[in-house]
This record gives structure tokens, C-alpha cells and sequence, in this order.
């Protein structure tokens, strides 16, 4: 069944993609690159006039917190910011523009929500796998929205996938989850997003259903969200990553009041559309993009294919969104 954990952690992550992040700088030093930098050998601030060279600034306890890669022009490249657990250890490192909106985000550890979530799915309690340090990736097409997870054990294996797409409005349409390295769709979500206005107050309702491994419907769930001036027992300002409307949902969903019993009305299969070069159309459904060409698999076929991007005229995913080429770039400032 749908549990409560996925739904909660689905907000839990749109309120966190939209914080910004924030530390006290107590000092800030110079490096010539990133052997440099690693080496700890730091430069004069007057000698970095006319180099390409990394700004790296400190906290009280002497841990590097921002690191901004600076051109020779004085043109910042790209910045990156780091936070740390109570203990000193490296939590989060995440690169973003200068708006503040996140490129992409790396968190350590294995109580990380989504990849805690998705091992409770996949494995079994006495898995001999070991997930202790590590780490979960996240990708941000536009800056603010998530677009893929990828879980990754401390030796570098990736175990697992996450992919998010989302309507012309925004909303979260469908997710779907892959065990890796064989990218099988092990579970999907499909959402629905409905503004009601019927009521004295107007409200959202979410409808979400649940597919397992081969495709079959498991749950299916209506979640109605409470009224802004009903949304918030913590006056503003707010700060955090604090989303009180959760435990309004966890409520919905405990007293069962509005669980959908019918089926789901979605189409239970979907494909991304691929055009080669000589114009031969395939339905495809696209796994990743990588330096060796893109992966994808074919309807009833287990085995990930690999394909040039050199034999590549367009990819478009099942919401219509073009992959490749990409007609809009995000200007990292």
C-alpha cells in the first residue's frame, strides 16, 4: 500500500529545494586550484588579480563552507556550499546558481528520506548490501524542481533511481523508481493535481496512484490539502525546512476519510519517443544521457541498448518535454 512516509517526504523535499542556504563566514582564503585546495596551500589575495582561482570560505571551526570557482576575469564559474552535521562531518554539498537555485545536490549518509524510503521497498531487512556513508544525487533541470535521485553505496555502486516529470503547471505528475544496474521500473506514481472550487474555500485535491513491479495497480489515494488560512500553526516568518501542513495530511490519510475505491483512469503504460537521424520513430523508455551515448530500453525487453547521440535527431519524454537536443540551457551564473 501507499505509505504515509512517501507521500510526507514528497513535501518535505518541495519545501526543501526552495530554502536557501546560510552560514557565518569568518574568514575567507585563496587557492591556485584544486590540487592546491586539497593540499591546503593557499595564495596571496593580491596574487589571484588576472588567475583563474578558488575563493574558499570558513566557519568558526574551520570548515570550508563555500567554494566559488572564480575565472581569470573575475567571472564566478560556479559555487558551491557545504553543511555539516553536529559531529563535523560533511552533510550536504550542493552547487547552485547565483539566485541560489539549485544545479545539483549531494547528501551523505544513509537517514536521507528518499534513499531510506526506497531500501525499505527494494531489499529485504537482512540485505547483505551496506548503505552506511552513503550518498544520494540529486538533479535539478530548472533550478528548482527535482528531476532525478540516483542512490550510490560508498564504493560507488549505484543500487537505485528516482525520476520525477511534472505538467506545463509545475505540478508533479509521475514518479517512477528503478533498481539499478539492470533499470527496471520496480515502482511508480502517477499524480493528479485538482483546484476545487465548489466550497466556501477553495482547495486542492491530489490524487495519487500506486503501480508495482509489473505494472499492476496497488493503491490508489486522494489526499485533500487544507485551506491557506487553515495550512500554517506556525505563524510567519517561518524559517527551516519546517512544513506544518504534514501533519494535516498525516491526518487525512489516518482517518481514511476521502481514499478513492475505484481504480486508476491512467493508462498504465506510457514511452518517450525516439527519432534517429534516418528518421525512424521508436517508443522507447529512457533510462539516462550519459558520455557514451544514451540508454535506453525497448517495450518487453530487459537489456539496457546504448545508442551514439551522433544517431540521435530528438528524444522526447512521455510529457512532451525535449531531452535532447535541450532547446533551453540554464545559464549558470
Amino acid at each position: 500500500m501507499l505509505s504515509m512516509k512517501n507521500i510526507l517526504i514528497i513535501f518535505l523535499y518541495y519545501s526543501i529545494v526552495n530554502s536557501q542556504p546560510s552560514s557565518d563566514v569568518y574568514y575567507v582564503r585563496y587557492f591556485e586550484s584544486d590540487h592546491n585546495f586539497k593540499a591546503d596551500l593557499s595564495m596571496l589575495s593580491t596574487s589571484r588579480r588576472g588567475k583563474s582561482h578558488l575563493s574558499v570560505s570558513y566557519n568558526d571551526k574551520d570548515q570550508p563552507i563555500k567554494i566559488e570557482r572564480v575565472s581569470s576575469s573575475g567571472i564566478i564559474e560556479k559555487r558551491e556550499m557545504l553543511q555539516y552535521d553536529a559531529n563535523g562531518m560533511l552533510k550536504e554539498k550542493g552547487e547552485y546558481t547565483d539566485r541560489w537555485k539549485y544545479l545539483n545536490l549531494t547528501v551523505y549518509g544513509d537517514d536521507e528520506p528518499w534513499s531510506q524510503e526506497y531500501r525499505t521497498w527494494r531489499y529485504k531487512q537482512n540485505e547483505p548490501m551496506t548503505f552506511t556513508d552513503q550518498r544520494t544525487y540529486f538533479t535539478f533541470d530548472d533550478g528548482v524542481q527535482i528531476s532525478k535521485i540516483v542512490f550510490q553505496t560508498i564504493d560507488g555502486q549505484k543500487y537505485g533511481q528516482i525520476e520525477l516529470d511534472y505538467d506545463y503547471l509545475g505540478n508533479l505528475y509521475e514518479e517512477r523508481w528503478r533498481d539499478l544496474p539492470s533499470a527496471r521500473v520496480i515502482r511508480r506514481f502517477k499524480y493528479k493535481f485538482e483546484h476545487l472550487y465548489d466550497y466556501v474555500e477553495p482547495h486542492m485535491v491530489v490524487q495519487i496512484w500506486e503501480f508495482g513491479h509489473g505494472g499492476e495497480l496497488i493503491s490508489n489515494v486522494a489526499v485533500d490539502m487544507a485551506p491557506a488560512d487553515q495550512l500554517y500553526k506556525t505563524p510567519p516568518p517561518r524559517s527551516h525546512n519546517t512544513l506544518d501542513e504534514a501533519d494535516i495530511i498525516a491526518r487525512e490519510i489516518k482517518e481514511r476519510r476521502i481514499l478513492v475505491p475505484h481504480g486508476g483512469i491512467i493508462p498504465r503504460t506510457e514511452w518517450d519517443e525516439l527519432i534517429l537521424v534516418n528518421g525512424e520513430r521508436l517508443l522507447i523508455d529512457f533510462v539516462d544521457l550519459s558520455d557514451n551515448g544514451l540508454q535506453f530500453r525497448m517495450k518487453q525487453e530487459n537489456d539496457i541498448l546504448t545508442l551514439p547521440i551522433h544517431r540521435v535527431r530528438s528524444l522526447t519524454t512521455r510529457m512532451g518535454d525535449v531531452i535532447y537536443p535541450k532547446p533551453i540551457h540554464l545559464k549558470r551564473q
